[in-house]
C-alpha cells in the first residue's frame, strides 16, 4: 500500500475521532508521518497544518450551521477573537519550531504536564456528570472570561503552531476542564483556533523554507499533507453528524467530554513514551 493511500486513511480515522469534540486529529499524525510515512524534521509541523486547512472548514461549517447563532452559549460568538489571536501565536510558533524547538522533545514533555491532568479531570468528570459544567456555563461571558478565552488562544496557538496540531486539541479540553465549558460550544471555538493557525502556520513555514530560515526541511510534504486532507474531509463530514447525534441524547455531553478526556490521555501518553 502506497504512502499517499495510507495517508488518506490516516485523515479519514483521525478527523472522524477528532472533529465530534472540536479537534482536527492532527495530532494522532505525528508518530503516523515519523514512523510510517517518513516526514521529518519541521515539516511535519507543516503537513500537519495542510491537513487542517483542507479537512477542517467543511466540519466547522456544519457546526456552526446547527448550532443556534443567536445562542450566547453557540460556541459562535467570540470565534472571530479567538481566530485573530491565534494568527500572530501560529508565527511565532512557527518560527520557534524551526529555531530553538527544532528539537521538541522538551517541550513533548511539557505538553504531557498540561494534557494528561486534563484528560484525567475530563474522564473523572464524565463519570461523575457534568452538573457543575452546565450551571457554571449559565453565567454571562465577563471581561474576565472573555480574557482567559484569549490567552488559552493565544497559548494554544503558539503550541500548534510548533507541533502542527492547530491548538483546537488543547484549547477544547483546557475550556471544557478549566473553565467548565460544555462541549457543545467549545468545538466551534477549537476548530476556529485550529483553522486560523493552521492556516497562518502554513504560510509561515512555507515563507521561512523558502528563505531558509532555521532548520529544514520547513516547507510541508505538499502530497502526503493534501492526501491527509482529502481523507480528514470525509472523517470530519461523518464526526460532525456523529456529535449533533449524540448531543440529542442525555449522556451525549458525558460522551463527548469522556471521547475528549480519552484524547487528550492517549496524546499525553504517546508523547511520553516518544520522549
Amino acid at each position: 500500500m502506497g504512502e499517499v493511500t495510507l495517508a488518506v486513511i490516516a485523515g479519514f480515522v483521525v478527523a472522524l475521532l477528532g472533529t465530534a469534540v472540536g479537534v482536527s486529529g492532527a495530532v494522532f499524525l505525528l508518530p503516523v508521518e515519523l514512523s510510517v510515512l517518513g516526514v521529518s524534521g519541521p515539516a511535519v509541523s507543516a503537513t500537519n497544518l495542510l491537513f487542517n486547512v483542507i479537512s477542517t472548514p467543511a466540519a466547522l461549517r456544519r457546526l456552526r450551521i446547527k448550532a443556534e447563532p443567536s445562542s450566547p452559549r453557540s460556541g459562535t460568538d467570540h470565534a472571530g477573537m479567538v481566530a485573530a489571536v491565534c494568527v500572530p501565536a501560529a508565527v511565532l510558533g512557527a518560527y520557534a519550531r524551526v529555531s530553538v524547538l527544532a528539537d521538541p522533545g522538551r517541550f513533548r514533555l511539557l505538553l504531557v504536564a498540561v494534557l494528561l491532568p486534563l484528560g484525567v479531570n475530563l474522564l473523572m468528570r464524565s463519570v461523575r456528570g457534568t452538573r457543575k459544567t452546565w450551571r457554571q456555563a449559565r453565567e454571562p461571558m465577563g471581561e474576565g472570561r472573555v480574557r482567559l478565552l484569549a490567552g488559552l488562544a493565544f497559548l494554544t496557538g503558539c503550541i500548534g503552531g510548533v507541533l502542527g496540531i492547530g491548538g483546537g486539541s488543547l484549547l477544547a479540553p483546557a475550556l471544557v476542564g478549566l473553565a467548565c465549558w460544555p462541549v457543545r460550544r467549545t468545538a466551534p471555538l477549537a476548530l476556529t483556533a485550529t483553522l486560523s493557525t493552521s492556516v497562518t502556520g502554513l504560510v509561515a513555514y512555507t515563507l521561512l523554507d523558502f528563505a531558509d530560515i532555521g532548520v529544514a526541511p520547513a516547507a510541508p510534504f505538499w502530497d502526503i499533507g493534501l492526501a491527509l486532507g482529502l481523507g480528514g474531509l470525509g472523517g470530519a463530514s461523518a464526526a460532525s453528524a456523529l456529535q449533533h447525534r449524540l448531543l440529542q441524547h442525555r449522556l451525549g455531553e458525558r460522551l463527548l467530554t469522556a471521547l475528549l478526556g480519552a484524547i487528550a490521555t492517549t496524546t499525553a501518553i504517546s508523547y511520553l513514551l516518544r520522549a
